[in-house]
C-alpha cells in the first residue's frame, strides 16, 4: 500500500516500503490517532537544502498514511534565498551577489516568488485536504490564514487577512520577484504591511504549507540578492518600508522566537480544535528528508536551472 500511495518519480529510488520499519509505522499511524492529534516539531536552525527536504519528506509520508498531521517550526543556519518553485533563478536573481553576502540559494517545492530567510520563524504545516468544507486552494490557505492571525493577534499585533480580489484590468507593472512585495489570498498584513509570506503545495489527499514570519527584515539585502534595474534598486528598497512589515516593528512590545513559536502551536490548536503534542522527527523521516537533500534540493540543477531541468535529468521509474 504505502508503495503505490506515492508516485515513484517522487521518490527518486527511494524504497519506502522498506526504510520504514514496523515499529515506526505503528508509532506513527496507531488505531484512530491520525484524526485526534496532530504534531509540533521544532527543529531549530537547519541548512537550506535540508530544511526544504524535510518539508517534502513530512508532506509524502502524510501523504502515505505513514505520519501524523504536523506544524513544524524552524530557522536557518545562515541567511537564505528561497525561490518559487516556477522562479526563473538566473533571470531573477543574483547569484554572484549572493555568494558575496553569504546568502545560500535554494528552491522550493511550493510556488510564489523570492523570500529572505534570517532573522524569522518559518512555519511549515502538512495536514489532509479538508473534509468538513469546500477543499480548494483558496479555503485551505484561509483556515491556515486564521490559524496564523489567531498566533499573532495574541502577541498584540494587529493583523488582518487578505481577501481574494478580482482584477478589472491587466497589471502593467513588472511584478516584483519578492514574495513580501505584494498580498496573495488570505495572507496577513498588520499596519498595511504584508507581515507573512506563505506558499503551498497539493498533493491527491494532503497538503504542505510553508510560510516566512520575520521578526526583523533586511531590505536593503533582499534587493542586493534580486536582479533589479540598478536604477530601481533604491526606490524598490524603499517602497518595501511601505508593503513589507516584520513582527518587532509592529508589535508593541519586543517578541522572540519562541514566542511566535508558542503562539503557533496555540493558534493552529484553537482554529483547527486539535491537541497538537510535541515530539521529534522520526528516523524514517530523516532518512527521505536527507536522500531528497542529496538528490534535488542540494543540486544547482534543482534551485539554478529550474524543476523542468532537474526532472529531465532523473532516471524513468520502472512500472
Amino acid at each position: 500500500m504505502l508503495r503505490t500511495a506515492i508516485p515513484p518519480a517522487s521518490l527518486a529510488g527511494w524504497q519506502l516500503s522498506e526504510d520504514i520499519d514496523g515499529a515506526v509505522l505503528t508509532a506513527l499511524v496507531g488505531c484512530g490517532a491520525m484524526q485526534q492529534s496532530w504534531r509540533f516539531v521544532n527543529t531549530g536552525n537547519g541548512e537550506a537544502a535540508f530544511n526544504m527536504a524535510l518539508d517534502e519528506a513530512l508532506l509524502l509520508l502524510h501523504e502515505a498514511g505513514a505520519a501524523l498531521p504536523t506544524l513544524r517550526v524552524y530557522g536557518w543556519c545562515q541567511p537564505t534565498l528561497s525561490l518559487g518553485y516556477a522562479q526563473n533563478a538566473r533571470q531573477e536573481v543574483d547569484l554572484a551577489a549572493c555568494q558575496a553576502q553569504g546568502v545560500a540559494v535554494v528552491r522550493r517545492p511550493t510556488g510564489g516568488r523570492a523570500v529572505l530567510h534570517d532573522q524569522e520563524v518559518t512555519y511549515s504545516v502538512v495536514m489532509p485536504l479538508l473534509a468538513d468544507g469546500p477543499s480548494t486552494t483558496t479555503e485551505h490557505y484561509r483556515r491556515i490564514g486564521m490559524a496564523l492571525a489567531a498566533a499573532l493577534q495574541s502577541l498584540g499585533i494587529p493583523v488582518h487577512l487578505a481577501r481574494p480580489q478580482v482584477r478589472t484590468a491587466p497589471v502593467r507593472t513588472p511584478a516584483s520577484p519578492a514574495c513580501f512585495a505584494a498580498l496573495s489570498r488570505y495572507e496577513l498584513s498588520a499596519a498595511g504591511k504584508k507581515i507573512v509570506g506563505s506558499a503551498q503545495k497539493r498533493a491527491q489527499r494532503a497538503l504542505l504549507q510553508h510560510g516566512s514570519i520575520p521578526l526583523w527584515m533586511d531590505r536593503q539585502r533582499l534587493f542586493q540578492c534580486l536582479r533589479v534595474p540598478p536604477e530601481r534598486r533604491e526606490a524598490l528598497v524603499q517602497e518595501a518600508y511601505t508593503t513589507m512589515g516584520a513582527v518587532n516593528e509592529i508589535a508593541p512590545t519586543p517578541v522572540t522566537l519562541p514566542a511566535v513559536q508558542d503562539a503557533l502551536r496555540q493558534g493552529f490548536s484553537t482554529t483547527f480544535g486539535v491537541e497538537l503534542v510535541e515530539t521529534s522527527i522520526s528516523p524514517a523521516e530523516w532518512r527521505l528528508a536527507q536522500h531528497l537533500r542529496t538528490m534535488k534540493y542540494a543540486t544547482d540543477t534543482w534551485n539554478h536551472d529550474g524543476a523542468a531541468a532537474w526532472r529531465q535529468r532523473q532516471p524513468v521509474a520502472s512500472v
